[in-house]
Order: structure tokens, then C-alpha cells, then sequence
């Protein structure tokens, strides 16, 4: 009985190693056999020259944002001291001198002065002026030489104040009794015919009242013609009233 086992399982063993080895074959059929891959030859392909690499447009530096401006601790506000001084005001353009509006004067001057018809100089006849401001005086002949203060030398030394002595054409500045003084100084002003005799000649004065001293010939016409005076020379003449008086001989 047990011998009978023993071939049973060894036929059972048989059995199972044969349809082991049955099933490999088939399973090898099915499946085909892995070919070896097909390698081309190496064929050497010409590499193309590398295109050159354009450097790309520089890139701007951002601008390096600005630190806002600390803002300042408020100063202590600080009183001023007696001895400190004001910022300057910018000085002014000073105005030039200029004829005044008001050109209100007293002036009197002779319209007419006598002279011998032989004569070739006279002694014009003092003036009088008053004025509240300063004095432009413009003394002027076409046909004679004007000598002031003292006679047969130029007194231009005070070019501030006088031109034009021993010439046609004298400017004097300063206050009206300055001016005033200067005119009359020396027995008058006088005037010199340029040829010949003097008589029928005539003295052109204009007084200007002006905002300062100034010698300005521009400013001569610019006073009020009211104070303008024109002192005609005149030969002495015989009046018909002058009396006639008896002569007597002495034998």
C-alpha cells in the first residue's frame, strides 16, 4: 500500500515538471526574438559657425530713486536784537534832475539898458529873483560875449555850479539867492559885442525852478515863459524935454 502512494506522487511530480516545461516552449514561440538595433554609419555632418551673439541693448541703469529731503526741525524762532541789522532794501534808481511843476518865481530884471552907440560893451543892469527851489538860470546872446564875476577871466572853477563864462551862452545852478549873487557880482553881468557896437543887441535870460542843482541844457526850456526876460541894449538918445541953457562968453 505504501509502495502504491510512493509511485503516485512520483508520477504526479513527472506530470507537473512536463507541463512546466511544455508551457515555457510555447510561451518562446509566442514571443518573438529581440533583433539587435540597425546602427547607420557615422557620417561626419559639418557643424554650422556659431552665429554670432549680438550683446542685447544695455539696460539702463534705473535712476537710483532720491531719498526724499529730511525734512528740517523747525528753528527755534529767535528775537531780534537791537543791534542786529535788517536785511537792506535794494536801493532805489535815483530819479535825474528834472524841471519841478511848480515854477512859481519873483523876477525882475530891466527890459532895456542905455549904452553910447560908440560903445562895444555894457554893464547890464542888476536882477532880483526869488525862488522856493533850486534855480536853473540860462543866459544866452547871439550877438555878444557874456563875462561874469570877474571880468576878462573864465570863472569856471565851480563846474558844478557855472559854465560857459566868456562865451554866447552861460548855465549858473544853485538856490535863487546863490544864483542871484553870482549874476550881479562884479558892477552886473557884461556883454561884449561880438563886432562893432553893442547897441541893438539883446540878453535872453530863463530861469527854471529844478529838482536840484544841475547844468542840464536840456532843462532850459522847460520853465514857464513867464519867467523868461529879454534885456534889450539902446543907445542914450536926447529927450525932447531936455532944456537948453544959456552960454556965456567970458572976454
Amino acid at each position: 500500500m505504501q509502495a502504491k502512494v510512493s509511485r503516485t506522487w512520483v508520477a504526479a511530480f513527472v506530470f507537473a515538471l512536463s507541463a512546466l516545461f511544455i508551457g515555457q516552449s510555447l510561451a518562446d514561440d509566442a514571443i518573438p526574438p529581440i533583433e539587435d538595433p540597425i546602427v547607420a554609419p557615422d557620417v561626419a555632418t559639418p557643424t554650422p559657425d556659431p552665429t554670432p551673439v549680438v550683446d542685447p541693448t544695455p539696460t539702463t541703469d534705473p535712476t537710483p530713486g532720491v531719498d526724499p529731503t529730511p525734512t528740517p526741525e523747525p528753528t527755534p524762532a529767535v528775537d531780534p536784537t537791537p543791534g542786529d541789522s535788517a536785511t537792506p532794501s535794494p536801493t532805489p534808481t535815483k530819479e535825474a534832475p528834472h524841471a519841478i511843476a511848480n515854477q512859481k518865481m519873483f523876477v525882475r530884471v530891466a527890459s532895456a539898458v542905455r549904452a553910447d552907440p560908440r560903445a562895444h560893451s555894457v554893464l547890464i543892469t542888476p536882477i532880483d529873483l526869488s525862488a522856493p527851489s533850486f534855480v536853473l538860470a540860462c543866459i544866452s546872446s547871439s550877438g555878444a560875449t557874456l563875462d561874469i564875476s570877474d571880468k576878462d577871466a573864465a570863472n569856471n572853477l565851480e563846474p558844478k555850479t557855472l559854465v560857459g563864462d566868456l562865451t554866447n551862452y552861460i548855465r549858473i545852478t544853485g538856490s535863487s539867492d546863490d544864483v542871484t549873487a553870482l549874476i550881479n557880482s562884479g558892477n552886473g553881468l557884461r556883454a561884449e559885442s561880438l563886432s562893432g557896437a553893442i547897441v541893438n543887441q539883446h540878453v535872453l535870460f530863463r530861469f527854471v525852478a529844478v529838482s536840484e542843482p544841475t547844468l542840464d541844457t536840456k532843462l532850459c526850456n522847460q520853465g514857464n515863459p513867464s519867467n523868461n526876460r529879454i534885456i534889450n541894449v539902446v543907445p542914450f538918445g536926447i529927450d525932447i524935454d531936455m532944456k537948453k541953457a544959456d552960454v556965456r562968453l567970458v572976454k
